[in-house]
């Protein structure tokens, strides 16, 4: 019970890969979880083309850890407070990264642990994957940042089902709804995942990041705004090796050879 919870390593080609590593837990999400996790986050903000989440164990994720709130009923409000601001640093800091960011989800993803599905660009997910907000069954309100994805991801309404009446999406289900990229057999689901990284991790890192970055900006910005933040982010893209070497390949029939800012 206080192994190791979550795993990273970052290879020459610049994948990093994020393992949730406490299988025999369920990657239930306790302080150490939340700390080990935010420490990973933070040696992703340099250096990364990709980063590639994945868990160990038959769930990928079932959210926060019961039986350690079990143990903190009679200050329950400080427990929570102790473990949601920092957990929701490090969320906000994968939805920043200047890479791309593949989830690999499969079985059971549930409650805050969603927030990791949210703010990841591609989604794979397993056919056995099944998706649950789960937070008024437990009488509380939801983190993770359930509150501001799902009404942008699935539309107010489809997020007033899983949030209000904690409906329970199967991964067929969770991809109608546009939660997730695909859906691939529970074997595959790992391989089809690096497949993507590995192309993203190929890609023109610098460009891809300011794709995320307007992206993210669009949900708030004005059509004014976007239009300025485009223009600003296409002028520095157009400074880069990559571009360059983007547009020589194109026009000479090749594929391009992207150095990234790796």
């Amino acid at each position: 019970m206080n192994g190791r919870r979550i795993a990273l390593d970052v290879d020459a080609a610049g994948i990093a890969r994020l393992r949730l590593a406490a299988a025999e837990r369920r990657n239930s999400i306790d302080p150490a979880w939340v700390t080990e996790l935010g420490d990973a986050v933070e040696r992703c903000r340099s250096g990364v083309r990709v980063l590639l989440i994945g868990a160990e164990g038959p769930a990928f994720t079932v959210g926060g850890d019961l039986r350690h709130f079990r143990g903190r009923l009679a200050d329950l409000d400080c427990a929570l407070n102790e473990m949601i601001p920092p957990y929701h640093a490090a969320l906000e800091q994968i939805a920043a990264l200047e890479a791309p960011v593949v989830a690999a989800v499969r079985g059971a993803i549930a409650g805050g642990g969603l927030g990791l599905a949210w703010c990841s660009d591609i989604v794979i997910a397993s056919e056995d994957a099944v998706f649950a907000t789960g937070f008024a069954k437990l009488g509380l309100s939801g983190d993770g940042g359930s509150s501001w994805w799902l009404p942008r991801l699935v539309g107010l309404r489809r997020a007033q089902e899983l949030l209000l009446r904690n409906r329970v999406l199967r991964a067929a289900e969770a991809l109608d709804w546009g939660l997730v990229t695909e859906v691939v057999p529970t074997e595959a689901v790992e391989a089809r995942a690096e497949a993507v990284a590995s192309e993203l991790a190929a890609g023109p890192t610098h460009a891809l990041g300011h794709i995320r970055r307007l992206l993210r900006l669009s949900a708030t910005n004005t059509l004014t705004e976007q239009l300025a933040a485009e223009a600003a982010a296409a002028r520095t893209c157009g400074a880069t090796a990559d571009a360059r070497e983007g547009i020589a390949a194109f026009t000479e029939r090749r594929a391009p050879r992207f150095g990234g800012v790796a």
